[in-house]
């Protein structure tokens, strides 16, 4: 495995990414969700009529604990609330003020963004027929939005299954499965049983051809593409689990994508656990954490929610990070199904003595399902820095210099398992929306 470009071209929307051992970065970008925590995001017009400058400067920039430590100063406007509601999945509260939006000014800017931030929400937590209502009033409003045509027979799709439902849901641990390529959970689709790694970097779950067969599930064809991080583009179907359960949770309709058994990140995996499963599971545990020696606990009771202090929030369906390197913050994408860290070009900007002193130039080659892309980098010896409250060590380290459209224009880096198993338990609390290291 390999880390993906942990953020895409600027016509992005949805990436499911997944990497493999020959140094895999396979890339989702299904252009539709152009929303304001996704790349390059469109300036609302709300944003350039009423917002201070300083509101506006860290919506543009992707800066969400920042913006969120505003509010600590003054109270924000409607839809600065919301947005900053939902990058730290406050579904209730960003409900009531971007429908506040869209109920003031329907056919505003400021409410086709709204729609926009609310899909994206809706369907990082597997709220598939709530997301496809928001996609339908924006085609509706833009039927030129080629992005958003795109998209929408995925959503069809997935909403056709109906929204993600939750049965039950109870403390428990499970002894993940040692694999060639990192730790897999076992589930039972239908009670028929596989395990599969477990990846925050996925937008939503995924399988092969042959998973789907073996576990009895019908695969549709959906009109629509998805591109990967070479430029290349895959054509997608969609299979749904009416009854999946891990450990002691139990779901409904959870919505997988499907892929040849031939292609990346497939090819080379057993049969059982060619698939991952995405955030909208990972979401339902409302908890989680695992002990690299093997155990995974989901279930437990979150914590209190309380924002100013998270460390935790959401870019669309990436979970972001505030860590810390020399005194100063960065953000991080978390990506668990990333064997290995990689820094971008925001790093080598913030940290240019660093880069241009201690490095050596080299170039870092990412590979998706239609080919490879070679990126500018300096390799540095090591860097220490703090996530989650514990020190971990980066060696070395990959630092992407040259900006492009597949580099992030604002994530420090893509957080990868090989720091986050430095300790000795790693824990989510999407209640809290906290990530801890101890």
């Amino acid at each position: 495995m390999s880390p993906r470009v942990y953020e895409l071209r600027k016509s992005s929307c949805l990436h499911f990414v997944r990497k493999s051992r020959v140094e895999i970065a396979f890339a989702f970008k299904c252009a539709c969700l152009v929303n304001f925590i996704l790349v390059g995001s469109a300036t609302c017009t709300l944003c350039q009529n009423t917002a201070v400058p300083e509101l506006k400067s860290l919506y543009e920039s992707h800066q969400w604990f920042a913006l969120r430590d505003e509010s600590k100063r003054a109270p924000l406007p409607s839809f600065y609330h919301g947005a900053v509601d939902a990058a730290f999945n406050d579904l209730p509260s960003a409900q009531k003020y971007l429908e506040a939006v869209i109920t003031s000014s329907p056919h505003s800017s400021d409410a086709y963004e709204a729609h926009e931030l609310l899909a994206t929400l809706y369907f990082r937590n597997g709220l598939y027929r709530e997301a496809l209502a928001h996609l339908e009033f924006m085609m509706a409003e833009k039927p030129s939005a080629e992005d958003v045509r795109n998209m929408l027979p995925l959503f069809a799709s997935f909403s056709g299954g109906g929204d993600q439902d939750l049965v039950t849901k109870r403390v428990s641990s499970i002894t993940m499965q040692q694999g060639t390529e990192g730790f897999y959970l076992p589930f039972a689709i239908n009670g028929k049983e596989g395990a599969y790694a477990f990846d925050t970097g996925a937008n939503f779950s995924v399988m092969s051809d042959s998973e789907a067969a073996r576990l009895g599930l019908n695969v549709q064809t959906v009109e629509t593409h998805v591109d990967d991080s070479s430029g290349g583009k895959v054509g997608l179907r969609v299979a749904v689990a009416k009854d999946f359960e891990i450990g002691g949770l139990h779901l409904k309709n959870v919505a997988f994508a499907v892929l040849p058994d031939s292609q990346e990140p497939f090819k080379e995996l057993p049969v059982g656990n060619r698939g991952l499963i995405g955030i909208p599971v990972l979401l339902a545990m409302k908890s989680f954490q695992w002990e690299p020696s093997g155990t995974f606990t989901l279930g437990q009771p979150t914590k209190h929610r309380n924002i100013a202090s998270s460390n935790l929030c959401f870019d669309e369906s990436f979970p972001v990070t505030q860590a810390w390197f020399q005194g100063k913050p960065l953000e991080l994408t978390v990506d668990t199904g990333a064997q290995r860290t990689v820094l971008g070009p925001p790093f080598a900007k913030e940290f240019t003595s660093l880069v241009k002193n201690s490095g050596a130039n080299e170039k870092h080659t990412l590979t998706g399902v239609a080919g490879s892309s070679s990126y500018d980098s300096v390799l540095l010896p090591s860097l220490t820095m703090n996530v989650g409250g514990h020190d971990v060590t980066l060696s070395p380290a990959h630092v992407l210099t040259k900006e492009s459209s597949d580099t992030s224009s604002w994530a420090a880096g893509n957080l990868g398992i090989d720091l986050l198993n430095q300790a000795h338990s790693i824990a989510f609390d999407f209640g809290a929306m906290t990530m801890k290291l101890q």
